[in-house]
Parts: C-alpha cells; structure tokens; sequence
C-alpha cells in the first residue's frame, strides 16, 4: 500500500514541475496545491509503517512534503525564465557573424 503513495507523490511532483514549467495557472495556485498534494502523500506513505507515530508522520510529510515540492517549483521556475522566446533564432557555435562588418569569426582565430 505505501509504493502506491510513493508513486503518486513522484506523479504529483511531476505534474508540479509540467504545471509551473508550462504557466498552466499562476505560481501560487499551482505550488499551494502541489505542496498540499506531496505533504499528504508523504504523510500517508508514513503512516503505512508499524513503528510510525502520527507525529513523525505529519513532521515527515512536512518536511519532505514541502522540501520536494519547493526544489521542484524553484528548479521549473529558474528553466522557464531562462528559456528562449520562440522568435529568437540561435546560431551553431562553430560560426558566428560579425555584427559591425558583416564577415564570419571563427573560434579558433584570431581576428585580423
């Protein structure tokens, strides 16, 4: 019974990061209830065990719950900021233009 709350805690911090990364609703809604989500799981994963007080069990789920979900939001947050618009082309590394005379530089010249 505890692997089916492990898996769905990873499937809650899966859509959690798909969710921030694609903006499906704003940042608090999204982690608030991805938060929820993994503290519960984790809470419940807990309580399968025998030798687990329910105080350990919701310290744990705190914890681990809101430790995860923060990396995630924090890690899909930094990689949506960071990614390209669609209209900006990129260009190999082997070639660029010179911007002010139009010729190409090589990386392993020197310029003339």
């Amino acid at each position: 019974m505890g692997l089916i709350f492990l898996i769905l805690f990873g499937l809650t911090l899966f859509v959690l990061y798909i969710a921030v990364r694609r903006t499906w609703a704003s940042l608090l809604v999204t982690g608030t209830v991805g938060a929820m989500l993994s503290v519960l799981f984790v809470v419940l994963y807990a309580l399968t065990y025998e030798d687990t007080s329910t105080e350990q069990a919701i310290f744990a789920g705190i914890i681990g719950g809101l430790g995860f979900s923060g990396a995630v939001i924090v890690i899909a947050s930094f990689f949506r900021t960071n990614q390209p618009s669609a209209d900006v082309q990129l260009k190999p590394l082997s070639k660029q233009e010179d911007k002010t005379s139009g010729q190409e530089v090589h990386r392993n010249q020197t310029p003339e």
